[in-house]
C-alpha cells in the first residue's frame, strides 16, 4: 500500500512540474528575451513577490533595469508567460491608439458562492469587455469638475475636523501616525461625498465603523497571490472543493455592503438628495437606462480615455441593483484607501523637506488670504495651486500606489517587432520604475516637485507619468482623489509644521504584505501649531 503511494504522490509532483513549466521556452522559440523561470515560481521577480521580498508595484523593476536596450521582455508567473513593456511609444499604442486589444485587466478568479465575490464580480475594476464600456460611460461622469465642486463644501468640514484632530495631538506634545490619521480623514470625506452618513473616525477611531475599515484590507498579499494562483491554475479543483479566491476580509466587507444597502435603500424611500456620490451613480445608472448622454471633461487625460468607447448594449434592468451596490462598494474602498496613503506618503516628504514645505506653506497662506482667511478653498482655488500641484505629482511619482497592467483581447502585433502577443496574455508596463528613469527626470530619485514645472513636462514624453494609468482604463476616481489629497495638504501645512520625530522611518519602503501598497512599518512624524 505504502509503495502505491508513494508512487502517486511521486507521479502528481512529476505531472504538477511538467504541467507548470509546460511554457518555459515560449520566449526562448520566438527570439523575446526573458527573465529565465524556475520552478514553481516562474520568473525570479515572481519569487521575490511569492516570497514577500518585494512590492506588487515592483515586480518589474527587475526587468526594467536589466534589459536597458530592449523594449519588450518576457517573464513568467508561475506557469504563464507575460510581457514586459519598457518603451514609451508601444506603451502609448497599448494604453491608447490600439486600446481595442488591451480593454481589460487581469482576470480575477471570483467564481463562487459568497456575496463579497458576486459584488467584486461586477466591480467596474473587474469587469470586462461590452460590460466595462457601458459601466464606464456611466461612471466617468460622475468625477467631472462641475460635480465635484458641489463635494468640495463637504470635504472641507472634514478638514475642519482634522484640524481639531491634530490641535489635540499637538496639544499633548506627540507624535502623529500619518497612515491612521489621513485614513480617518478619508473615511469620513468618502462616506460624507459618498454615501451621505457621518462617520466621525476623526473623533472617534475606535467606533465599529472604523474598525470594520481597518480589517476590509487586513489580507496577506503573499497568501493571497498564492489563493489566486491555486485557484487560476487549477479552476476545476478549487470548484470541487468549493474553495473561493477572498478578495477582502470577509466580516469587514460584509459589514460594509450592510451599510451601503442601508444608505442605498434610505435614499429611494426618502427621495431626499445630497448630491453626492451615491445620488450620482443613481442618476447615472437612470440615465442609461432611459438612454441620456452625459457629458465629460475636455481635457487630453480624458479625451484619451474616450477613445474606443462605443457601447452596444445597456445594463439590464434586473441587474443594476448589483451594479449600484458593487461600484458603490469600489468608490467607498478606493476612495479612502489609495488616498490616505498618499497623504501619507506626501507629508513625509514635506516632513523630510522643510524647504518643500515652507514654499507650499506660501502658496496655501497667500490664497487663504485672498480667502477673507478662510481656509475653506473652493475647488477652482485648490485646482489653481500649482507647487501644491507639484508636490502632489512628485509624491505620486516616487511612490506610486498601482501597477498598470492589460490583457490581450485579440491578437496584437507589437510595432517595430515581429512578436504578437496572443489573446489572454497579461501585459505589463513598469510603471514604478518608468517613473524613476534618469532619462525622463533630473534627479529620479530625490523628492524634487519641480520635475513637474511647467518646463520640465514640455520636454518629457507625457506617458513617462503614469500614477493613474492612462487611457480608457485609467483611474476613473483621480479627480476626486486628488481633491481630498490637496485639501487634507491645505488643512495640515496652513496649520502645522510638519517634521520628523525620533520615529520617523529614513526611507519608505513598500510592505511586500500588503495589498493596498502601505509603507512598512509606522509612519509616526512630528507637528507643531504655526499660530
Amino acid at each position: 500500500m505504502w509503495v502505491e503511494i508513494i508512487l502517486a504522490v511521486i507521479g502528481l509532483c512529476v505531472s504538477l512540474y511538467l504541467y507548470i513549466t509546460r511554457k518555459y521556452n515560449y520566449f526562448k522559440d520566438r527570439g523575446i528575451p526573458f527573465l529565465i523561470p524556475s520552478f514553481p515560481y516562474g520568473s525570479s521577480n515572481v519569487k521575490d513577490l511569492l516570497l514577500g521580498n518585494i512590492s506588487v508595484v515592483d515586480i518589474s523593476n527587475e526587468i526594467y533595469w536589466n534589459f536597458p536596450n530592449d523594449k519588450v521582455v518576457g517573464q513568467f508567473q508561475v506557469s504563464e508567460p507575460q510581457v514586459v513593456i519598457r518603451d514609451l511609444d508601444i506603451a502609448k499604442n497599448i494604453l491608447v491608439k490600439d486600446f481595442d486589444h488591451f480593454t481589460d485587466r487581469r482576470k480575477v478568479p471570483t467564481e463562487g458562492k459568497s456575496q463579497l465575490n458576486k459584488v467584486f464580480s461586477k466591480m467596474l475594476i473587474s469587469l470586462s469587455g461590452e460590460q466595462w464600456k457601458t459601466m464606464r460611460t456611466i461612471v466617468s461622469p460622475i468625477f467631472t469638475s462641475g460635480k465635484l465642486k458641489a463635494m468640495t463644501v463637504l470635504v472641507n468640514k472634514v478638514g475642519e475636523d482634522f484640524v481639531e484632530h491634530l490641535s489635540k495631538i499637538s496639544e499633548r506634545g506627540e507624535p502623529f501616525n500619518a497612515k491612521d490619521t489621513f485614513t480617518n480623514f478619508t473615511v469620513d470625506s468618502i462616506a460624507s461625498c459618498g454615501f451621505g452618513f457621518e462617520a466621525r473616525s476623526l473623533n472617534n477611531p475606535e467606533s465599529q465603523f472604523r474598525s470594520m475599515i481597518t480589517k476590509l484590507t487586513d489580507v496577506n498579499q503573499v497568501v493571497q497571490f498564492i489563493q489566486f494562483a491555486a485557484v487560476s491554475l487549477f479552476p476545476s479543483v478549487a470548484r470541487m472543493l468549493d474553495f473561493e479566491f477572498e478578495i477582502f476580509n470577509k466580516e469587514a466587507g460584509t459589514f460594509v455592503l450592510d451599510v451601503l444597502r442601508q444608505s442605498i435603500a434610505n435614499r429611494k424611500s426618502s427621495k431626499i438628495r445630497r448630491n453626492d456620490l451615491l445620488d450620482l451613480l443613481m442618476d447615472a445608472l437612470e440615465a442609461d437606462r432611459q438612454g441620456i448622454k452625459q457629458e465629460l471633461e475636455k481635457d487630453q487625460y480624458d479625451m484619451d480615455a474616450t477613445l474606443h468607447m462605443t457601447r452596444k448594449k445597456n445594463i439590464p434592468d434586473e441587474d443594476i441593483e448589483m451594479f449600484l451596490l458593487s461600484n458603490a462598494f469600489i468608490l467607498f474602498f478606493a476612495g479612502f484607501d489609495t488616498s490616505s496613503t498618499i497623504m501619507s506618503i506626501a507629508a513625509f516628504f514635506l516632513a523630510t523637506h522643510q524647504d518643500v514645505q515652507d514654499k507650499l506653506y506660501d502658496e496655501i497662506s497667500e490664497a487663504v488670504a485672498q480667502n477673507d482667511n478662510n481656509e475653506s478653498l473652493d475647488y477652482n482655488t485648490i485646482q489653481s495651486l500649482p507647487y501644491l500641484d507639484k508636490v502632489v505629482h512628485e509624491t505620486l511619482r516616487l511612490y506610486p500606489i498601482t501597477i498598470i497592467e492589460r490583457l490581450c483581447v485579440k491578437d496584437y502585433l507589437i510595432p517595430g517587432t515581429n512578436f504578437v502577443v496572443p489573446k489572454d496574455m497579461l501585459v505589463q508596463i513598469p510603471s514604478t520604475a518608468i517613473m524613476k528613469d534618469p532619462q525622463h527626470y533630473n534627479n529620479a530619485d530625490k523628492f524634487d516637485p519641480e520635475n513637474f514645472s511647467t518646463e520640465a513636462k514640455a520636454k518629457r514624453n507625457p506617458y513617462a507619468f503614469l500614477a493613474s494609468g492612462q487611457g480608457p482604463r485609467n483611474c476613473v476616481g483621480m479627480r476626486f482623489a486628488l481633491l481630498q489629497v490637496k485639501t487634507s495638504i491645505i488643512r495640515l501645512v496652513a496649520n502645522f509644521r510638519v517634521d520628523r520625530c525620533a520615529k520617523t522611518p529614513t526611507e519608505l519602503i513598500p510592505d511586500p504584505k500588503s495589498i493596498t501598497i502601505q509603507p512598512k512599518g509606522e509612519l509616526l512624524l512630528a507637528i507643531s501649531p504655526r499660530k
